[in-house]
Order: structure tokens, then sequence, then C-alpha cells
């Protein structure tokens, strides 16, 4: 057993479950720990920290962003506030193949999951991404089968999720998964894309008519939202906000408008400013209409995480 002095910010937190409650405590303070080669096991794998863990009072500390990561949790902390925040990561389905989903580059986590049957022999798996961008957290997908209650149902098939954690670098990747046969040569029967940027977490998120039904995540309180969005006010068409919840994000003054050209009617960008306002999960809407029309002629989605 090895005793050591450590002076500085001792953080105390209690995060059984892991769920989205975590309370934390701090203090400056001067104490005297014990190490003793502590192993860890994450779902019933030994894993390694850089982070050594010690004794305390009869109290065994762990670093809880690795413990979290590790199972697929998003990590993130306030300076402001001195708090430590551990939520569900953001969650993609097969209706974001194609699509594009904006990280920061700070220890970001997120999953996505998809419907399979492994007992066809078919299994996703990941094909191709930047594994100097983003880490598969366990190294290949957790697959869950379908159950009624707490029976599973045996060959009903059930979900494969691939959980992806950021790794501190900027830039840009695709995500390709595909579900084959291992045993079989013959391409793919299904594939899933996914465009992942990565980019630094104090700077806005901005994201156009080409990110339409993809996915952001927001950094409390560092990082707004820019959505740029084409238009012409002069044929009477207009963006509203149609969705997005007020708790979690909201908008930041009047949206602004930029007409490409000084030619009268020229068409332009709209931009909208969010803010983050608490953590959570919420759906950016807005429709391209006029007044009198029964459907708008365009409607924009995102997805939006903050945490």
């Amino acid at each position: 057993m090895n005793k050591r002095v450590i002076a500085g910010l001792l953080v105390s937190v209690l995060a059984l479950g892991l769920a989205f409650g975590v309370s934390a405590a701090t203090g400056a303070q001067q104490i005297e720990v014990n190490y003793r080669d502590i192993a860890i096991q994450v779902n019933g794998q030994a894993v390694a920290t850089d982070v050594e863990p010690f004794i305390f009072q009869d109290r065994t500390f762990v670093p809880i962003r690795f413990i979290a990561q590790s199972l697929g949790k998003m990590v993130t902390w306030d300076q402001e506030k001195a708090q430590v925040r551990v939520a569900e990561p953001l969650v993609l389905d097969e209706s974001f193949n194609g699509k594009t989903i904006y990280l920061s580059k700070e220890s970001q986590v997120f999953s996505i999951v998809l419907d399979g049957n492994a007992t066809t022999g078919f299994m996703w798996t990941a094909m191709e991404y930047d594994k100097n961008l983003l880490e598969l957290i366990g190294g290949d997908a957790v697959y869950t089968m379908n159950k009624t209650g707490d029976e599973l149902l045996m060959g009903a098939g059930g979900t494969f999720n691939f959980r992806f954690l950021t790794k501190g670098q900027v830039g840009e990747t695709t995500i390709k998964l595909g579900s084959a046969r291992n045993w079989e040569t013959v391409p793919p029967e299904k594939t899933f894309e996914l465009k992942v940027r990565v980019n630094l977490t104090d700077s806005v998120v901005t994201m156009n008519d080409e990110d339409n039904g993809g996915a952001a995540t927001l950094v409390m309180p560092l990082q707004k939202l820019d959505l740029l969005l084409k238009g012409n006010p002069t044929t009477g068409y207009s963006w509203e906000i149609v969705g997005a919840e007020g708790m979690i994000l909201a908008l930041q003054g009047e949206p602004t408008f930029k007409p490409d050209s000084d030619a009268l009617g020229s068409p332009g960008v709209y931009t909208y400013r969010f803010a983050p306002i608490s953590p959570g999960v919420t759906t950016v809407i807005l429709n391209y209409s006029k007044a009198g029309d029964d459907k708008p002629t365009q409607t924009y989605k995102l997805l939006v995480g903050v945490f």
C-alpha cells in the first residue's frame, strides 16, 4: 500500500447508476490517500486509466469521466458553476443515414442504434471511420435482444448500439457501418453512413440547408447554434420556428437576413441564433411558407443535444 499527500481540489462525486442525477461537492484541502493498484473493470473487461484510483476515508475514488464514458455516457464540466454533469448521449437511429452530426472535440459521446437480428447471422459492424478523431467504445457494437417485459424474445431481433467518443482532435470523417454475414464476401446487405464534423468547443456551431435532418451537440455555456437558411422575403415566403423546447434552447434576438447581392428582390440567407438554456434534447423545426399556404414549401429539422 502506498500513501501519498494530495494538495489541491478534492472533488467527491456520487454517481451510482450513472444516470442523469449527479451530485458533486468541491473544497480545497490537503489530504492523505492510499494507493493499492486498484483494478477497474467495465462490463467484465479490465481497463486502464490515466488517473489512478485511490482510497480516502475508506472510500474508493475513481475518475468519473473515464468510468462514465466507458459506459457510453456523456460527461461535461461547467467551469462557471463548478458542476459535473453526467447524461445519456445523443442517440441517432436509421433516419440519420446520410446525415451530418456536429460535435465538439472535448470528449463528446454519441450513439448510433440500428435494428438487426443477430440470430440470422447478419451483424452490423463498423467498416470505416477516422480513428484519430473518434473512438468506438468497447471496439464493437453492443447487441441487445428485444424483449416483452422481462422476457427475451428469442429470434425476434434486437438493436446494435455503436457508441463513439471524440478524441480531442478537430476534423471531419464519415462513419460507414454495414450489415453482413461474416463468412460471406458479398457487399453488405445494408449500409449506414453518417458525416461527423468535430470542431473547437468554444466556437459557434453553424449549420445550413445541407444539414437538414442532422444533429448537433452544444456544451453549456460555451457554445451557441447558428442556423443559416436560404430564403427570399420579397416573394412573401418566410421561415417560422414551429418546434424547439424553450427550456432547453432559446432564440437569441430576431433573425437577420443577408441578401446575396444588391439587386432588387435578391434571395439571401436568414440567420437564426440559438443559445442553450439547460441540459436536454430537443428538435428544432422551421417551416418555410407564406400566408394562406396549407403546407410549407420546406421543412428544416435538427436534433440538438445540450450538455
